[in-house]
């Protein structure tokens, strides 16, 4: 096997055995050029080597269960380099290791609310399954009795073997579940049109909802509508509001998503490396009480840009309530430094106690120098822009911030089909992501986070790590949602892409980002008349910015009651005063020189209007920056 280490330095250092010949060749995945999973006899292995740049022994604890698992990889006898593979057991991989193999050896394996659905790709041992999953291979006899299999006989190729979710190990447990207790039965077929997948309305199902939402992944109102009718033509439907239960709807195959397509679509296995490859960096530094964490929060839209408009409902007036609400949640409760990418200079982030809003136009994003967003595409793109300035801004006292230890969330509210519903997430899809990008054009360079670095690039790693941690920081928010009882999309609720009038693409403020954690969340869809009349309400919102903190906590290794440094573990004057002690300092904007608060009428002559240039910034008196101590 090449670059593997010999068979006798692996048993000194308690590793596997090269594999050996056998009658039955192993199963292998290649992900990546630095990382391969294989399945033999039962056992999973993995063939990696450090990435480019990366030191052996930042690989060792990168890839590795635990210090003593690291320990054994860095003494063995030739360290693996990037021209020297080594191959490593399944029981000393880290989490992220460990699901990244899963996802590239199994494919059809999916985690339901009921626990993990694992689909046999061979004749595999139940004491192996049990061993992958649950890390006891004792349990075996009990998915054996659950399953209504034999106990000691193994799962034969296409078997589906339920783990229940209280079995599960973290890596397993964490992932995102699909709404159902297991995967719904899809039939495969062609005709003279060509290849599509059958699926039998079930009763109370819809179209819309049922089929068109769900398995083409089309969420948006014009484009449900037209598929919906499509797909009616295809089935031989003559009314979408009376399709009896149980009949066949055809869904041709190039409008599934690549979840539901069958197991012999190549598409399949080039999405589960995809999966596999992003899986690796899932998880990042941990941090209690998000200590030494930059939270960037931008709320979407504002100036003259509204957003989604639905019977009166400014998106850009309630996303920027959450954000404030989110703000002032995390410098009560956590350690975190934020950053608050807009303001509005009035209201500043002050929350207002009411249900309705006020709508305003005035807001300004906080940029060198601030600029009144008066021009939607400048706005996008100044917002990328100020998003990586500030990945390289020091923290406080001048100390670096870590870019895995930096997050961006920029809160929104849809406008989708009327049958959607709930809160969803947008992470940067890996293949989506440009490799250099620049708008240096003589209006951009007014603006000194464009004049600093005109040009956005980035190497497969840092696109691979992005949707990684991206997704995995997705998955916490929605769960953290869930735990609330907060509406969430039923169907794929964390999506690495928009799909619109035929075309996919991700967000301009996530694809030219280098904030290795970055999040689009979308609060509601104001189309859906529930959830717009549950965003017009502040104890929701209130709600939603409660949620967003939990999961950013849990996505630094926390629980949710790590929060209450002060406040919910007490209540009164003490427990105010304990918070605010316990908070950190607050950056307002990038560049300190240049935030507000604005005298009256100063907005207008401190900020730039599109498309005429800005003339440079003249210096401000520096406000100081407010700093608390524990």
């Amino acid at each position: 096997m090449r670059g593997a280490l010999s068979r006798a330095a692996l048993a000194a250092c308690l590793l596997v055995p090269l594999l050996a010949v056998a009658q039955e060749a192993p199963r292998r995945v290649e992900v990546s050029d630095d990382f391969s999973a294989i399945l033999d006899k039962g056992s999973i292995l993995v063939e990696v080597r450090p990435l480019d740049g990366e030191s052996v022994t930042d690989f060792a604890r990168r890839i590795s269960r635990d210090e003593a698992a690291a320990a054994r990889l860095l003494a063995l006898p030739a360290a693996p380099s990037r021209s020297r593979r080594i191959v490593l057991p399944y029981g000393d991989l880290s989490d992220e290791t460990r699901l990244a193999a899963v996802r590239a050896l199994f494919p059809s394996d999916v985690r339901a609310t009921i626990g993990w659905l694992h689909v046999a790709v061979e004749n595999e041992p139940l004491a192996s399954i049990a061993s992958w999953f649950t890390g006891d291979a004792r349990l075996s006899a009990r998915l054996a009795e659950l399953n209504g299999l034999r106990e000691g006989e193994p799962a034969t190729r296409g078997t589906l073997v339920k783990v229940p979710v209280e079995y599960l190990l973290p890596p397993f447990r964490d992932a995102e579940p699909i709404p159902d207790e297991e995967p719904p039965r899809l039939e495969y077929g062609s005709d003279a049109k060509g290849r599509y997948a059958v699926y039998r309305l079930k009763r109370k199902e819809a179209l819309y909802s049922a089929v068109v939402v769900r398995f083409t992944g089309r969420i948006h109102a014009e484009d449900v509508i037209q598929l919906a009718l499509d797909i009616a033509l295809r089935s031989g439907i003559d009314d979408v509001h009376a399709i009896p239960v149980g009949f066949p709807v055809k869904i041709p195959l190039e409008l599934l998503s690549g979840e539901y397509l069958p197991p012999d679509d190549p598409k399949v296995a080039a999405q589960a490396k995809e999966r596999a490859e992003a899986a690796l960096f899932a998880t990042p530094a941990k941090a209690l009480h998000l200590a030494g964490v930059r939270v960037v929060i931008d709320a979407g839209h504002g100036g003259t840009d509204t957003g989604t408009l639905h019977h009166g409902v400014w998106e850009s007036t309630y996303v920027y309530d959450v954000a404030s609400r989110l703000r002032k949640v995390l410098l009560e409760t956590t350690r975190a430094e934020v950053v608050m990418m807009t303001r509005e200079p009035v209201q500043g982030w002050e929350v207002i106690d009411r249900d309705r809003l006020p709508d305003r136009k005035g807001r300004v994003l906080l940029t060198d120098p601030p600029y009144r967003m008066t021009n939607v595409v400048a706005g996008v793109n100044l917002r990328w822009y100020l998003a990586n300035a500030i990945l390289k801004r020091p923290g406080a006292g001048g100390r670096p911030i870590p870019p895995e230890k930096t997050v961006f969330l920029s809160l929104h509210a849809d406008s989708l089909h009327p049958s959607v519903r709930g809160a969803m997430a947008y992470v940067p899809g890996e293949r989506f992501l440009r490799e250099r990008y620049g708008r240096a054009t003589p209006f951009y360079r007014t603006f000194r986070e464009v004049r600093d670095d005109p040009v956005v690039s980035f190497t497969k790693k840092e696109r691979v790590l992005a949707e990684g941690a991206s997704t995995s920081l997705a998955e916490k928010l929605i769960g953290a949602f869930r735990r609330r009882d907060l509406p969430v999309h039923q169907f794929r609720p964390v999506r690495t892409h928009v799909i619109r009038k035929g075309r996919e693409w991700v967000p301009a403020v996530l694809r030219y980002n280098k904030i290795p954690n970055r999040v689009l969340f979308e609060l509601s869809n104001l189309s859906n008349e529930e959830d717009r009349r549950l965003t017009l309400t502040r104890a929701y919102r209130q709600e939603c910015a409660e949620a967003l903190a939990d999961g950013l906590v849990a996505f630094f290794g926390g629980a949710p009651e790590e929060r209450a440094i002060g406040t919910a573990a007490a209540s009164g004057p003490a427990a105010v005063r304990t918070a605010a002690a316990a908070a950190p300092a607050e950056l307002s904007g990038p560049w300190p020189d240049t935030i507000g608060p604005w005298p009256e009428g100063a907005p207008q002559g401190r900020t730039a209007l599109a498309p005429t240039p800005t003339p440079a910034p003249t210096k401000a008196p520096r406000k100081p920056v407010r700093r608390r101590r524990r």
